[in-house]
């Protein structure tokens, strides 16, 4: 996207009426799946997210809707302009704001601020729209002509079978819990990109929440987790282990449809190939 185009969209939405494009500093900032820039007008800055290409087909409206919503429970950063059509937002620039890192969620109080804004979101009363489900996604991401990837599939399937009889909750859930979804800002903690926020299972965010950090080798860290979250029986501790390979499934598809080319999509089916093989054949 270039200057033009950029000046346009904050002067659509009257952000600014200024027509100049000299008047704007605009750099990139690092984004896995969309365009993301640092927008600043004289003293005033923004970040505007341009969407890019996802293979799932994430549903902007509901993405909308529920951004809107979490809003009202103060746990996500404020968002100025959202447009539903095209996914566009904006929302202000924060200098002082800290990204969390990998390794941060090793540390109990990092990890313990996380914790705590997913028990908000699970435990409020928002009623999100449904946009991504995990217990579906991954049969729409598939290539059938794949045998990796059909072997894949028929796992996810038997995953979501026995999910459905141990039981399914729904609740408010962000779903994409990477740690750089965790932000401080002015010593509190905020999750941001609610692009595959839906309802659903807590303990699909709660598994996402320790494959995509890396945590699950991590036996005293999994023991902290699993004692905070209240996982306290065989049938609980099944469920999070399904829900773990479930997430290996769905951000490993993901991968692959989004990457071809890089090996960690490949690597993440195989994982959850032998995690299943291990734990439940």
């Amino acid at each position: 996207m270039d200057t033009r185009d950029i000046v346009d969209i904050f002067n659509r939405f009257d952000i600014s009426s200024i027509k100049d494009e000299s008047k704007y500093k605009i750099s990139t900032l690092g984004s896995i799946t969309n365009l993301n820039y640092k927008v600043q007008i004289g003293d005033k800055k923004f970040v505007l997210r341009v969407p890019g290409e996802n293979p799932d087909l994430i549903n902007r409206i509901s993405e909308g809707y529920n951004e809107k919503l979490i809003q009202s429970i103060g746990i996500s950063l404020p968002l100025i302009v959202f447009e539903e059509e095209t996914g566009l937002k904006i929302s202000e620039y924060f200098e002082d704001l800290y990204t969390f890192k990998s390794t941060d969620m090793l540390d109990i109080k990092f990890r313990d601020d996380a914790l705590n804004l997913l028990s908000i979101l699970h435990n409020s009363e928002l009623e999100f729209k449904e946009n991504f489900s995990p217990l579906n996604v991954f049969k729409k991401l598939v290539k059938t002509n794949d045998k990796i990837e059909d072997e894949v599939k028929t796992v996810g399937e038997e995953i979501v079978k026995e999910l459905n009889k141990i039981g399914l909750d729904s609740k408010p859930c962000h779903q994409d819990l990477y740690h750089a979804n965790f932000v401080y800002f002015k010593e509190k903690t905020y999750l941001i990109d609610w692009e595959y926020s839906s309802q659903g299972d807590p303990f699909f965010d709660y598994a996402d929440f320790i494959w995509q950090n890396e945590l699950e080798d991590n036996t005293e860290t999994i023991n902290d987790i699993y004692s905070k979250i209240g996982i306290n029986n065989d049938q609980i501790k099944s469920k999070m282990e399904l829900f773990q390979i479930l997430s290996m499934i769905t951000w490993g598809f993901w991968a692959k449809r989004k990457s071809p080319k890089d090996n960690r999509g490949q690597e993440a089916l195989i994982s959850a190939l032998e995690k299943y093989d291990n734990n439940f054949s």
